[in-house]
């Protein structure tokens, strides 16, 4: 799936803390043992899948544009190819369903600007281009879904508690090891992040906002653990710690 990335044989990486000296250089796995990431989720059977796979499909395209941005280009191209390979097929009989133009020829140019050119104007357009399509593809889901504090953050949640697997998939004994996973996880939060955004604007009653603040706590907590973009090998949390947060934010959306 990722066949750029695995072109790459061996990459460091080095990044200087916050709080200390610059950590350790990582070593990425070679291509013979990267992992599948992101197994496929199924199709999307109602709106609010729906919405859900298309917020991971958001979250790669904000991870690659942010590595882009980072003259990092072998590291963004499999978060511009695995949207089109993999998670636009979970949702593309609903788009037809609800008559919306099918759009994975332009992320497949947009992920074929991004190996050419990652540094054009012409593939910045591209990008904003596909993420204003996702912006108008997200608005065939229902109103009334779209508005609903409880189902929203619902599906920020289950996107937060993907993140923490995406996380974990990354680690081995104790160590980032995979980082194309590991950039799925910040990718994802970073759309959660916006779209809690967007909530509190929409929705500034006390009770709706009550309910933001606790989420936001928990969503800092995790974004916090994938915080440097280019990580050093020593993770900033486990697996276990990430995922009681994935836990948590779903038991927050329950009420």
């Amino acid at each position: 799936m990722h066949w750029i990335y695995s072109a790459l044989c061996l990459l460091v990486v080095m990044v200087p803390t916050a709080e200390a000296a610059p950590r350790p250089l990582l070593p990425l796995r070679p291509p013979s043992a990267i992992v599948q990431v992101d197994a496929h989720y199924g199709d999307a059977d109602s709106a609010t899948d729906f919405l859900f796979r298309l917020g991971m499909l958001e979250g790669h395209l904000m991870i690659g544009h942010e590595l882009l941005q980072a003259h990092r280009p072998a590291m963004a191209l499999p978060h511009f190819g695995h949207p089109v390979r993999e998670l636009y097929d979970d949702f593309s009989d609903y788009l037809k369903e609800q008559k919306f133009p099918a759009f994975d020829q332009q992320l497949a140019a947009l992920e074929a600007a991004a190996a050419a050119a990652p540094d054009s104007p012409q593939t910045e357009a591209k990008y904003q281009a596909a993420i204003e399509t996702v912006h108008r593809a997200r608005n065939i889901a229902p109103a009334a879904l779209r508005e609903s504090v409880p189902a929203m953050i619902k599906v920020c949640a289950d996107t937060v508690d993907a993140a923490s697997g995406e996380y974990g998939e990354s680690l081995e004994r104790g160590r980032v090891v995979v980082i194309v996973e590991y950039h799925d996880s910040r990718g994802y939060l970073e759309y959660v992040d916006q779209q809690l955004k967007e909530l509190q604007a929409a929705h500034p009653d006390a009770e709706s906002q009550s309910l933001f603040e606790r989420f936001t706590e928990v969503l800092k907590k995790a974004q916090w653990i994938v915080g440097d973009l280019l990580p050093g090998p020593q993770p900033r949390a486990s697996v276990g710690a990430f995922r009681s947060l994935g836990s948590e934010a779903i038991e927050i959306a329950k009420h």
